[in-house]
């Protein structure tokens, strides 16, 4: 990792991870809690840490949990977190709700209240089941951020488009290592911190339905956002007010993943097919 010409956004860049021990979706009719894995144990949310600091040679964390307060396995979950951010120097930051609230509205609390308690020019985002599988190339970070980006994507998928409407992805027009795109995903990401609070603000003045194709949490509201500016700006005007990018170059694979198989994951798709097949009688 080349960090030598870059030191200055290393240097002042700190990491947001958001995490929960338990969430419900009301909106879909679940009733019982899905347990984020290994909870309460903090196990799991360590090897991000870790796997951060080794990736990115960054060691500045925020953690912000989404604490249901009428849980117990929240409760458990804060008090070992706290355990663990007093021992990493970590800072740590609640954000409560409650086991009746929908989840999609408490994680974009949970990520609006995180975004406001970073305190450095810049801000890498992490869900707290994301880890990047090799180590950042911080020369190109610098070079995306000099060319004008305010964000730029790790991607968890292969940097290709999608069609009928979805995401566009372009080499861009300084280097065939770094891609445009005119997406924004709940994926790691850099961002300029100042930029990304403005747009969390801009997009959550938006009710979003936060099923289909808008995705979750900040992101449904976000995408709308960014949807109808795109229907109605030119395209110099939406890449002015968007200006993100994707780390690496076209075809290129993920530099990030989802990791854990558990419970709560596979309770969601459970659900989902149980749902599909009683509609379908």
């Amino acid at each position: 990792m080349n960090m030598d010409s870059v030191s200055e956004i290393c240097t002042n860049t700190q990491v947001l991870i958001i995490t929960h021990a338990s969430k419900t979706m009301p909106e879909l009719g679940y009733k019982k809690p899905l347990l984020y894995p290994g909870a309460p144990s903090t196990d799991l949310i360590s090897k991000v840490i870790d796997n951060v600091r080794h990736s990115l040679g960054v060691d500045n964390f925020v953690v912000t949990i989404d604490h249901k307060v009428d849980c117990p396995y929240s409760r458990a979950y804060l008090s070992n977190l706290r355990i663990l951010c007093s021992e990493n120097n970590i800072n740590l930051v609640l954000s409560p709700s409650c086991l009746n609230m929908a989840s999609q509205l408490t994680g974009t609390l949970a990520f609006n209240k995180g975004i406001q308690s970073i305190d450095q020019e810049y801000v890498l985002f992490i869900e707290h089941d994301h880890l990047f599988s090799s180590s950042v190339d911080w020369t190109l970070v610098d070079l995306a951020f000099n060319e004008g980006a305010e964000m730029l994507r790790f991607n968890r998928r292969h940097n290709v488009s999608e069609h009928e409407g979805g995401e566009i992805v372009q080499e861009s027009s300084f280097s065939s290592s770094i891609c445009t795109t005119n997406s924004y995903s709940n994926g790691p990401f850099l961002a300029r911190t100042k930029y990304c609070e403005r747009l969390f603000r801009e997009s959550s003045y938006y009710i979003p339905s936060w099923k289909g194709v808008f995705g979750g949490f900040i992101e449904g509201p976000t995408h709308m956002r960014m949807m109808a500016d795109e229907y109605n700006l030119s395209t110099d005007e939406f890449r002015a007010r968007y200006p993100i990018f994707l780390y690496g170059g076209v075809g290129e694979p993920p530099i990030v993943k989802h990791f854990g198989d558990f419970p709560g994951r596979r309770s969601r798709w459970v659900q989902h097919i149980k749902q599909f097949l009683h509609r379908s009688h």
